[in-house]
């Protein structure tokens, strides 16, 4: 969702005249590329997550931009955006491609998270028990999504839990940091889940043991599980890397 890019009340100016955002007058102009330009990132990354698009594979905008509904202009703000995060690339004579991770990658992204989030999960203040009951309701709709066969929703639910718990730290900038690292290497444990779904008992037991932890508030224990955890999501993200694509 957008924020609101001015408060209340505040002017822009157009043409030398001055426009007013305040209660009645029409919502800034500039709220509404901002917008498409994120639908659009949201659409592509679905895009790759589906398979629609893959790793390795020219991004075609004129294609993409009929795809997703926009016109080229937020479609390339939304690759531009994309291309921050890791999740595509641009080639020199080729644009923009989907990211293409190797096993190496994928290693040093895995051991960027367990420094980083080690880093949160040892920062977490204590949950309250609205965070508690959220969390084991996030758990629940991930095994119904897997029982599904909701690939989609298998890494949304997946992810809301986690970043539930990574809520918990103050400190923002290594959380950003983060989640930036899960989008890069979502496309391929989306790949793993496709081939790979009978591990809803063990991570339903895992997750138990994280809420466990945390409504002890032993972070020592909340540490040594996520990391456990973790170790099988790279072993899950290694196995789903695909071949690359003919060019």
């Amino acid at each position: 969702m957008a924020a609101e890019l001015r408060a209340p009340g505040a002017t822009s100016t157009r043409g030398g005249k001055t426009a007013s955002s305040g209660p009645g007058a029409h919502e800034a102009p500039e709220a509404e590329p901002l917008q498409l330009t994120l639908q659009a990132a949201a659409q592509i990354r679905g895009l790759i997550i589906d398979h629609v698009l893959l790793p390795g594979e020219k991004i075609r905008q004129v294609e993409l931009a009929e795809r997703v509904g926009v016109s080229r202009s937020p479609l390339r703000e939304a690759l531009r955006t994309l291309e921050s995060e890791g999740v595509v690339a641009y080639e020199i004579n080729r644009g923009y491609v989907v990211a293409r991770l190797d096993d190496d990658d994928l290693a040093q992204i895995y051991r960027m998270r367990q420094l980083l989030e080690e880093e949160l999960l040892r920062t977490v203040q204590r949950p309250s028990s609205d965070v508690l009951n959220q969390l084991k309701d996030l758990n629940e709709k991930m095994m119904i999504s897997i029982d599904e066969r909701n690939v989609a929703e298998v890494l949304r639910y997946n992810r809301e839990f986690h970043f539930a718990i990574f809520d918990l730290s103050p400190l923002s900038q290594i959380r950003k940091e983060v989640s930036r690292l899960w989008q890069m290497s979502d496309i391929y444990s989306a790949a793993w889940w496709r081939r790979q779904p009978e591990a809803k008992k063990r991570i339903n037991t895992e997750h138990k043991a994280i809420i466990s932890a945390l409504r002890k508030f032993d972070l020592d224990k909340l540490v040594e599980i996520c990391g456990i955890h973790r170790t099988g999501g790279l072993e899950r993200a290694a196995i789903g890397l695909p071949p690359a694509p003919s060019r």
